[in-house]
């Protein structure tokens, strides 16, 4: 699909995107979506939703980084939550599903370890993670140097 150049829009609504558009008007390739409560998506999108690798903060301070599909977490990523609880692992239509690792916020992972295979924030069965939480911190860290990189060139 081809991107037509970017420009910044405000909408009735109250959110803004400052990024590039396809040439049928939808929201696509890089950008910023800033909603009127103060989140945040700073990251590719597809078809008018957040699509591959991006960034997602919310107005209460939770954090999402890694990869979307369909406007949805689905892939590799890092979730944190306002409390600082943090899930490293695989997502699915945006729900936590897959290898991952539970932190809380004083660092420990639970007794017992909260690592293995997850389905819908649940751990359903206990084993060692490594390779997915690794993916988790790679895309996480993809995510934010793209986020920071749009909003680095914001206005360009």
């Amino acid at each position: 699909m081809a991107i037509a150049r970017k420009r910044l829009v405000d909408y009735s609504s109250g959110e803004t995107y400052d990024g590039e558009w396809s040439v049928d008007g939808k929201r696509h390739g890089r950008g910023a979506l800033e909603a009127p409560d103060g989140s945040l998506y700073a990251g590719e999108f597809a078809n008018g939703l957040f699509h591959g690798w991006g960034a997602l903060k919310s107005c209460e301070g939770a954090l999402y980084e890694g990869q979307f599909q369909a406007g949805r977490y689905h892939g590799y990523g890092v979730f944190t939550g306002p409390d600082g609880m943090k899930f490293e692992g695989q997502f699915r239509e945006g729900k936590v599903k897959g290898g991952g690792l539970v932190t809380f916020p004083d660092g420990s992972h639970g007794q017992p370890r909260n690592e293995g295979r997850f389905e819908d924030q649940a751990c359903v069965e206990r084993r060692q993670c490594a390779e997915a939480v690794e993916r988790a911190r790679q895309s996480s860290a993809k995510a934010r140097t793209l986020a920071e990189d749009i909003h680095c060139t914001d206005g360009d």
